[in-house]
């Protein structure tokens, strides 16, 4: 299995914890600077791109079997790996999210904790719709570029600071994003979070209306799961780090401190 020498950061290296943070379908490192900033006397916090986004090359061929999930946590791992990670707590938004369940499944033993918003740990799509979301986000990003990317931001961020990061991080990852999307169309880690082996909290923002929508399955699996807890966090939407950083950090903190 190729992985990809993916574009990091890190801050606060003399810490002993590790913050991991990785973001979603469209986006890069750059998300998560203000959450560096603010955890690096404490932790040693690490930002990353995933293949295809921020600095991060692109797989060659660029085609939507190299960014299955599998392949991103690989590089994950493999970046783990070769930077000598240890006492990680992972946390994701949104496929970031996702992506953390199978990293987190394949290594536990280098895990402390497990935090994740804008994620749902199953999606229901059928999988014959996978082609077409892949064709659709294909032709409007060819021809209507500009156009769909400021939707997309939008959608995605609830004020004007947090949708201009959302179009820079989208703007370099027009390549990746409908390969990225055919395959989060239809994926089911409920199984893995019933029984996490590490303590799992799902942040749960108030206006990031359709992730919230599909949580049933993902909130059942986390009541048979002792670790496991729900956090609400309000005033934000599906980038929540971003719509609210202050509030976000917060939230964030006082979930870490708790796990001593």
């Amino acid at each position: 299995m190729d992985t990809i020498q993916l574009e990091y950061s890190i801050r606060g290296k003399k810490n002993k914890e590790t913050l991991l943070f990785v973001h979603g379908a469209g986006g890069s490192m750059i998300q998560f600077h203000q959450q560096q900033e603010f955890f690096s006397a404490q932790y040693k916090v690490v930002l990353v791109s995933l293949r295809g986004h921020g600095d991060s090359p692109k797989p060659s061929p660029n085609t939507t079997d190299q960014y299955a999930l599998n392949l991103f946590a690989a590089d994950i791992i493999q970046l783990i790996k070769d930077i000598d990670l240890e006492h990680i707590h992972f946390v994701g938004n949104s496929a970031g999210g996702v992506i953390g369940f199978e990293v987190v499944s394949q290594m536990p033993e280098k895990f402390l904790s497990l935090t994740t918003f804008g994620t749902t740990g199953q999606m229901k799509f059928p999988k014959f719709l996978a082609p077409v979301f892949r064709g659709f986000d294909a032709l409007m990003l060819r021809y209507f570029k500009n156009w769909y990317l400021n939707l997309m931001a939008s959608q995605t961020a609830l004020n004007e600071e947090a949708k201009e990061t959302c179009l820079q991080m989208f703007e370099k990852a027009v390549a990746a994003i409908p390969h990225f999307r055919y395959n989060l169309v239809n994926y089911d880690f409920t199984g893995f979070i019933a029984q996490c082996p590490v303590p799992y909290t799902l942040i749960r923002c108030e206006f990031d209306k359709g992730i919230n929508g599909m949580l049933k399955s993902t909130l059942k699996a986390m009541g048979a799961n002792p670790s496991a807890k729900v956090i609400e966090l309000k005033g934000v939407g599906h980038v929540g780090n971003l719509d609210d950083p202050v509030a976000f950090n917060n939230c964030l903190k006082d979930i870490l401190n708790k796990l001593v």
